[in-house]
């Protein structure tokens, strides 16, 4: 039986599928206008996670080092128990929710646990520095539609690997190659944008905003401005004045690209037709991630490419933004004026200096302790409190419970999911039972609420999806009968370049801060990036044996005094982990690259040697700054 569901990973494309529930498999949903009739191999292979051996798919109870199956009334009777003693004081009770389950529906955990008073956690591992960077320079975050691509002269990518992170959009791409469209991609190499780009640029990382600001010098120097676009900004002099005071040499040193290729970027923009400017989701999780972002959109400003079509500066919108919240419906509990709040990047520190000290936490979409930086003293810190994990499998998070639920996974449950790249709403349907004794999200919280001595009641869940639909006019029942909606916005972000300030102003940077220097202990710069073979830490047991692979390019320092046949170990100043080295072309001489979402237990996880450390917009994580070396020494 085939059934049209959507993917609920943590991705942009946010596919519409079709589950084959009897053959288990799974492909594109061919009438989808965004989704086209095909998805990436990760959701091609959901099933290999669904049937998997490895799933947890009942209720588990810490007994001593290990874990004891149980029921779900003995497991909620507990977790009811723990949570109406800590309700005393309700900032004692921590909820931490991640991206690994998105929609309508999930929310409730979020809404659930802000009715408790609990505390919270502030900060981001994914995009709120880009984003932050793109509401100071738009007012609102926004852009042009993704098929507008293909009426583009040109397109210059800053970074993003779309072979890796968004099948959809590199196939636009490609559509618009076979068209006319050329295509300059900058980064500091080791990706997928060979692929699809006529021109690559290699730029040491994290430097963005240097080559972004030698751009604007040129266009300075050449008087290329068009007035009419300087007159919808509202800082313009403020720029010009620092762009004035710096040395388009020393702009080039400051990036490690040589001024000639400077000169190229420049002339994509110049040239007669319009460019597309698209900012990679790595530029972000540097110290000044936020700058490198709104450098790059300045460029798209200067050179009149914003608010016209085949133009725009593409980081992303908000996956929620036509999707409203039914937390005023829940009855029970009372949702107080302020919360606590624990630094996310920090949350291991933050758990042990807590004061009233947290005796409850809870967890759910989010392998905490795999994805944050110092990832081992995340796990120490939770082992004082009473901790639930909500979760499917046994990884690093799941292992510091005391009381492990199994969620019910996608294609188990309903719920209703926007995107960050495109603008249509999609149903995912329930295509199956849950496995074992597994329970959504919703059901389990839902469950929990009503066996607190004081109540907390959610909706049902068609009343909550409805209610979350309002915000964009999307029928509940259109969704039914076809899986997706389409919800209007312009297809042209920021036409007639009126923008969301309250002036509707524009607005650019006013300072530019020089990169930190090398340090010689540590002079290499580790890029955690992202994998084309699972999304970030969902990647099979069995995929993680031996020792995790690191790839630096052939003029990177350490090949002068390393071994890569020996025993190699990745150090920096938070610890060390044993790596296996390739060696490959292209990529930056600083630069060493790992993809991400290694588990810890399996000496795959880097972040277990990452520093906390935040970006200079929103709190975000720098994990692209970390320093660090290659050495051999004996295992």
């Amino acid at each position: 039986m085939k059934i049209v569901t959507a993917c609920t990973m943590d991705c942009g494309d946010a596919c519409s599928l079709l589950v084959d529930t009897e053959r288990r498999t799974v492909r594109g949903n061919p009438k989808h206008p965004f989704t086209k009739g095909f998805c990436c191999k990760k959701g091609a292979r959901y099933f290999r996670r669904l049937d998997s051996d490895e799933r947890v798919v009942e209720p588990l109870v810490r007994r001593g080092e290990g874990f004891e199956p149980t029921d779900w009334d003995t497991a909620l009777g507990l977790i009811a128990d723990r949570l109406d003693a800590a309700r005393r004081v309700p900032e004692s009770i921590l909820h931490v929710h991640g991206h690994g389950y998105r929609g309508i529906l999930g929310t409730a955990s979020t809404n659930f646990f802000e009715r408790l008073g609990a505390s919270t956690v502030y900060g981001c591992v994914c995009d709120d520095t880009g984003i932050e960077a793109c509401l100071r320079d738009f007012g609102v975050l926004n852009h042009n539609d993704p098929e507008d691509i293909l009426n583009s002269d040109r397109v210059v990518n800053w970074g993003r690997d779309m072979t890796r992170c968004s099948v959809h959009q590199l196939a636009l791409l490609k559509q618009a190659r076979k068209h006319g469209t050329e295509v300059l991609s900058i980064s500091p190499g080791g990706d997928g944008t060979p692929e699809f780009s006529d021109v690559n640029v290699v730029i040491r990382p994290g430097t963005d905003r240097f080559l972004a600001a030698a751009v604007l010098k040129l266009f300075l120097e050449a008087g290329d401005l068009n007035p009419w676009v300087l007159t919808r900004t509202a800082n313009w002099p403020a720029l010009r004045g620092l762009v004035d005071g710096l040395k388009f040499r020393d702009l080039c040193a400051a990036c490690d690209v040589p001024a000639e290729d400077a000169e190229m970027v420049y002339e994509w923009y110049a040239e007669r037709g319009n460019t597309a400017t698209v900012v990679g989701w790595g530029l972000q999780r540097h110290r000044f991630g936020g700058e490198n972002v709104r450098f790059i959109n300045a460029v798209a400003m200067v050179s009149g490419n914003i608010g016209v079509r085949g133009g725009g500066a593409y980081f992303n919108i908000s996956s929620g933004r036509n999707l409203g919240s039914w937390a005023h419906l829940i009855e029970g509990g009372e949702t107080p004026a302020t919360r606590r709040r624990l630094l996310l990047q920090d949350l291991g520190a933050e758990l042990r200096r807590a004061d009233p000290p947290v005796d409850f936490v809870w967890i759910d979409g989010h392998n905490v302790v795999n994805q944050v930086p110092d990832g081992l003293a995340v796990a120490e810190a939770l082992a004082a409190p009473f901790t639930v994990v909500v979760d499917g499998f046994l990884n690093d998070t799941a292992l510091c419970a005391d009381v492990i639920l199994p969620p019910a996974l996608m294609f188990e449950r309903r719920d209703v999911l926007g995107s960050y790249v495109h603008n249509y709403v999609n149903l995912c349907d329930r295509a199956l039972p849950p496995r074992g004794l597994a329970r959504p999200d919703f059901d389990i919280l839902a469950d929990l609420g009503s066996r607190l001595r004081e109540p907390v009641r959610l909706p049902d869940e068609e009343t909550c999806l409805r209610e979350g639909l309002k915000a964009s006019a999307v029928s509940f029942d259109e969704l039914l009968e076809n899986g997706f909606a389409r919800v209007n916005h312009p297809f042209v972000a920021f036409e007639n370049l009126v923008f969301g300030h309250l002036d509707g102003l524009y607005r650019f940077p006013e300072a530019l801060h020089p990169e930190p220097a090398p340090d010689p202990d540590f002079p290499l710069q580790l890029l955690t990036v992202v994998s084309g073979e699972s999304l970030h830490s969902q990647i099979p047991e069995a995929d993680q044996r031996g020792v995790p692979t690191v790839r630096i390019g052939r003029t990177n320092p350490a090949l002068g005094v390393l071994d890569p046949q020996g025993d190699v170990y990745l150090v920096t100043d938070l610890g060390a982990m044993q790596v296996r080295v390739e060696v490959e072309d292209g990529l930056h001489p600083r630069a060493v690259l790992m993809r991400r979402g290694g588990w810890m237990k399996y000496g795959q996880g880097a972040n277990a040697i990452i520093h906390p450390s935040v970006t200079d917009m929103a709190f975000g994580t720098a994990y692209y700054s970390q320093a660090c070396r290659l050495e051999n020494r004996q295992p």
